[in-house]
């Protein structure tokens, strides 16, 4: 997969330029649908070192809805950008990204960590899905918000999650009866609906969606 051209960026930049390029790129995000088809979904997973001056990117594709494991990579890359909260993708995009080069093209792929739920409205999965033009989707185990009304412990309920202008943001989604929910967000080129809709059918026997559940054993490995 390659970067569309015109939204490239340089990663190792100061914070200032970080946040620069992150309010810019968030204007072009895309929250409806467009795609046609949803033959192969692509998960990734990211562990950072104990120094954290490297990072470790696991790959692993999967056909949909069958969620059979077509494909795995991994590799790990050294750090240009020091790790810090808001800017995760300017510390694991460009491994990543060299990552999925490596595997072939998905229809979409799951992040761990924000999509547009994050301060400038550009987590990981925002931005890189706009730099390789796809759908995309982030999910995270840790609470991204404290205060949204009560879930029923039933596995698909789900309680949509607005934004300071009202806007849907994310959701936060009970994929396992009886189990802690995880945190969900729209990347790039989907809306909340179907992006919940999506985790749920990635999600028939863990918490985790398989494809993200792999790729973070690989990563880990």
């Amino acid at each position: 997969m390659d970067i569309q051209n015109s939204l490239s960026h340089p990663w190792s930049v100061s914070l200032d330029e970080a946040r620069q390029i992150q309010q810019e790129l968030s204007e072009k995000i895309v929250l409806k649908d467009d795609f046609e088809k949803l033959e192969r979904i692509l998960g990734v997973g990211v562990v950072f070192s104990r120094s954290q001056d490297e990072v470790f990117v696991g790959c692993v594709s999967f056909l949909f809805p069958e969620l059979e494991m077509v494909n795995a990579i991994s590799q790990k890359q050294k750090v240009s950008f020091p790790y810090t909260p808001g800017f995760f993708a300017f510390s694991a995009g460009p491994a990543i990204l060299s990552a999925i080069k490596k595997i072939e093209s998905p229809d979409l792929i799951i992040f761990p960590g924000r999509g547009i739920a994050h301060p400038r409205k550009l987590g990981l999965a925002s931005h890189l899905g706009l730099l390789l033009d796809i759908p995309t989707i982030a999910c995270s185990k840790t609470p991204l918000w404290r205060d949204y009304p009560g879930l029923s412990a039933k596995k698909g309920a789900r309680v949509f999650v607005q934004g300071e202008k009202g806007e849907f943001i994310g959701a936060v989604v009970r994929t396992k009866e009886n189990v802690k929910p995880i945190f969900v967000t729209p990347g790039h080129k989907i809306s909340i609906q179907t992006t919940v809709k999506i985790v749920l059918e990635c999600s028939p026997r863990y918490r985790i969606p398989e494809p993200l559940r792999q790729t973070q054993i690989l990563a880990k490995k």
